[in-house]
């Protein structure tokens, strides 16, 4: 049986570029099998939609693969976070529900942000149309009896939950050096911090985690289709 070290591969940045847009079609294509398959539960309309935010962001580094290495360290580091986020919700219904949950809170937390940077010369009618937009995504949060305050647990917690601790700390350590105002970043020269071994590591993880993805929905799609055989 193939292991993920078997699928990724460092070579020509032609070669590298290509693996990035296979592995964002073949996450598309999974996205729109589950999409397909008219399953009505909740974890097949998140999971396509999981499917669909990998393929993007896969889709990304391809694009940006010569970019400044933070760029390349950003978008790997939410392919991990969407892997352990997946992981995490596969484990439990409850945790899945939790997380859609967090889409509608999402949004009000997002409405709440810009009400902050209120001052002075803040229009009150844009204010209003704020408030009352925070006020009808409680209203349908509420009418369809979900929580307005899901639990909220950490990357590193939901790493931990999962049994990815040790992978977490092992490389979100490396990435947060480079999408932070790390001292790293930001006092340390440029030949420094972009060496070819660094982004061989970023190259070679943002495959292993699109991969696992993957992986993780064909045994969903194949049980899902099991269950509804029996």
């Amino acid at each position: 049986m193939k292991k993920l070290k078997d699928f990724v591969s460092i070579g020509s940045m032609e070669d590298m570029v290509s693996n990035f847009k296979n592995l964002g079609k073949n996450l598309s294509d999974i996205g729109s099998n589950i999409k397909s398959k008219n399953f009505s539960d909740l974890e097949c309309r998140v999971y396509a939609q999981l499917a669909d935010a990998a393929s993007r962001q896969i889709i990304l580094l391809a694009k940006h693969a010569e970019e400044p290495i933070e760029i390349n360290a950003n978008i790997c580091r939410t392919i991990f976070e969407i892997n352990i986020l997946f992981r995490y919700c596969l484990s439990s219904v409850d945790r899945l529900n939790a997380f859609a949950d967090q889409s509608g809170t999402d949004e009000i937390s997002i409405y709440k942000g810009i009400r902050s940077l209120q001052n002075e010369n803040t229009d009150p009618k844009y204010l209003e149309q704020l408030e009352k937009h925070i006020i009808q995504i409680r209203s349908i949060l509420q009418k369809h009896n979900r929580n307005l305050y899901p639990e909220r647990k950490s990357a590193s917690q939901m790493a931990k939950d999962v049994g990815a601790e040790k992978e977490y700390e092992a490389f979100y350590g490396f990435y947060s050096k480079y999408v932070h105002a790390s001292a790293w970043l930001i006092i340390r020269n440029r030949e420094d911090i972009d060496l070819p071994l660094f982004r061989s590591i970023i190259y070679l993880q943002a495959q292993a985690y699109s991969w696992d993805i993957l992986g993780r929905l064909n045994c969903f799609i194949e049980r899902k289709q099991k269950l509804g055989k029996s």
